[in-house]
């Protein structure tokens, strides 16, 4: 197998077989593979395709598999040996190109997203009829040269589609037939980001399952991984982030969230109309021990009303910022106090 990933065909475990009436691609196998590990979980989902790149017919066909990971993003592909891809001049493709279609097809906000085949290339005046196309006739748009790979314009296209069309919703299909408590927390338990995503996304489209799984979604905030720590802070929003005791403990886990999450936190706070007192003293003690930074302190005190200076402690924090040795605290302090 040519590819620039591992063999996934080579992966162990048990493989389930998922009948699949493709009308838009008959040529291609009418089934998806799947991949279990030994607790069901899927592992990878595949398949196997053998498809025209190019209007006119003219085209090599191309076969390959293709490849999702158990949450059905895509994971790789793998080209026969003895059949590479080819580039519209007929010669293969060198394992630069492959790298490069790898790159391609992890990006699924791509541009060639919203792009017909006959946006591709530029058709000279001599060619009346796009369908008498070939790899000779018509150029690749400029626009395009740096998101395809050189000379193989149609072959990106068209496998780009393939990774983000039918399959790819039929493997979203059967992981939604399996949604209960029991698949969301091996999901969540995975320690695999693509799933534990899947999961939360999951949740935030079915609540019923929020009372469940909530804080788990939540100490994933805390989590190295970026994408997972926006995406599991991105479910605290709106109808969520109103409930009081939701608010408290995700304050309560501030310390431990990166700046740039504890800024959006904040600013969640003020436009979901404000918080409790205590949850208020919460965040001052923080900032006032060091555990939540001291720029953040301009957006705790948008939260500010003045009724919180009827709590002693409340009142007693401020009065010490009021007088300590930071300027910047100092002032910041003074203005909060005096126009509320």
């Amino acid at each position: 197998m040519g590819s620039t990933q591992e063999n996934f065909l080579d992966w162990e475990g048990t493989r389930v077989l998922h009948p699949f009436n493709d009308t838009s691609d008959a040529s291609s196998d009418q089934q998806i593979i799947e991949l279990q590990g030994d607790n069901g979980m899927p592992l990878w989902f595949a398949r196997h395709f053998f498809k025209d790149v190019c209007i006119s017919g003219k085209c090599k066909m191309i076969r390959l598999w293709l490849f999702w990971d158990g949450a059905g993003n895509y994971l790789g592909f793998q080209v026969p040996d003895n059949e590479p891809l080819t580039k519209s001049d007929h010669t293969i493709f060198e394992p630069q190109d492959y790298q490069k279609l790898d790159k391609i097809l992890k990006d699924r906000s791509s541009i060639l997203k919203n792009l017909k085949q006959e946006d591709l290339v530029i058709i000279p005046d001599s060619i009346k009829n796009p369908y008498e196309l070939d790899g000779y006739t018509a150029a690749t748009q400029p626009a395009l040269a740096e998101v395809v790979v050189k000379d193989a314009v149609y072959s990106c296209h068209t496998i780009w589609h393939t990774v983000y069309g039918p399959t790819q919703q039929e493997i979203f299909r059967l992981l939604d037939e399996r949604i209960d408590a029991v698949f969301l927390t091996q999901m969540l338990d995975s320690n695999k980001p693509e799933k534990i995503i899947w999961a939360i996304e999951t949740v935030k489209q079915h609540p019923e399952y929020h009372e469940t799984f909530y804080p788990r979604i939540l100490s994933f905030i805390k989590s190295e991984d970026e994408i997972m720590a926006e995406k599991a802070l991105d479910y605290f929003r709106k109808k969520v982030l109103k409930d009081e005791q939701i608010q408290k403990q995700l304050v309560d886990e501030m310390p431990f969230f990166s700046t740039s999450a504890n800024v959006e936190l904040i600013w969640r706070l003020i436009e979901n109309g404000g918080v409790s007192e205590e949850i208020f003293r919460q965040l001052l003690l923080f900032v006032n021990e060091g555990k939540l930074q001291v720029t953040s302190l301009n957006l705790v005190y948008q939260l500010y009303q003045p009724e919180f200076l009827e709590n002693k402690e409340t009142e007693t924090l401020l009065n010490n910022f009021l007088n300590g040795d930071d300027a910047y605290v100092r002032t910041l302090t003074q203005k909060v106090l005096k126009t509320k």
